[in-house]
């Protein structure tokens, strides 16, 4: 697979103009009003295109680096709860960028974590996202009921999860009575602020990929078959051979249960069935850790 680089410019342009028409539906079910997506021109990202202004992020991780969708307030197409979303916006979030990391983004660079959210100023999220002249970025107009305006597809974002890191700006200390000489306050001793304790470890996880050896890294790049099973049963061989078109096979399992994911013959984790776009697709709800195998270790039995 080829690096996700700011090279795979008209890879990246060519999957917009595939899948903009889904992208659109996509949009405007989760936001909740009509909405068409264009698809511009793609070129190296500055600073110049990104508007100091709140919207909404949407990112893509693709490995170990990202993309991020980007919607500006000034659209006018985001809803008012976009920016607190309750269970069900975070789900139509949620959903929204799983559809857009499959419809906007080659393939081979098919995302495997998704995260959305507002942020506060788009040119300094971006920043913070290490997005800088090793960066592309495509130029997405947007249309609907509500508005009109410009998104942007920036890649690759080297520290994406920065991006949703508050920046809210630092309080102004105010005057207090004892500023006023006309005031006579008596000033009262302030009590000593509690030492800083010092910076706990970060726990290991997905956003320690960056600290691995090379070597290790390389591993990562592996592409393994991943097997969905929806439900499974023996039959007969005698029931088999009566198959034909039309045949209904029942299975013991409801339909409520969740579906298991398995990577060689190993189940890793189990989900629920969901619709992206016109395509199948899982959500993960439980991952399952490594069976435990314990060997019991006997001694040698002494000779008297």
């Amino acid at each position: 697979m080829a690096d996700f680089t700011a090279k795979i410019q008209d890879q990246v342009v060519a999957a917009c103009q595939e899948g903009k028409d889904e992208a659109s539906e996509a949009l405007s079910r989760a936001l909740g009003s009509t909405m068409t997506l264009g698809v511009g021109e793609a070129g190296a990202y500055s600073s110049a295109v990104a508007p100091e202004e709140p919207g909404l992020a949407i990112l893509l991780k693709v490995d170990l680096e990202a993309a991020v969708v980007l919607i500006p307030e000034s659209t006018g197409l985001l809803p008012d709860w976009y920016a607190e979303p309750d269970a069900t916006g975070e789900s139509k979030l949620a959903t929204l960028a799983q559809e857009l990391g499959m419809l906007l983004l080659p393939e081979e660079f098919m995302p495997l974590d998704f995260k959305a959210g507002k942020i506060g100023n788009i040119q300094a999220g971006l920043k913070k996202g290490g997005c800088a002249d090793a960066s592309a970025c495509v130029s997405l107009p947007l249309s609907g009921e509500k508005g009109a305006g410009e998104a942007l597809l920036v890649w690759p974002a080297p520290q994406g999860d920065a991006i949703f890191k508050s920046n809210a700006a630092p309080q102004q200390p105010t005057d207090t009575p004892k500023n006023d000489p006309q005031l006579n306050v008596e000033e009262k001793p302030q009590p000593a602020a509690p030492a800083t304790p010092p910076p706990q470890p970060q726990p290991a996880g997905s956003s320690s990929y960056g600290r691995l050896p090379h070597y290790a890294k390389s591993l990562l790049k592996i592409a393994v078959e991943v097997h969905v099973t929806l439900a499974a049963k023996r039959m007969r061989v005698s029931e088999i051979t009566e198959l034909g078109i039309g045949s209904i096979i029942q299975f013991d399992k409801s339909c409520e249960e969740s579906i298991d994911l398995e990577v060689g013959e190993h189940r890793i984790a189990q989900g629920e069935a969901v619709k992206i776009g016109d395509k199948f697709g899982m959500r993960v709800t439980n991952v399952l850790l490594p069976e435990e195998r314990f060997i019991s270790i006997k001694g040698k039995r002494r000779v008297r």
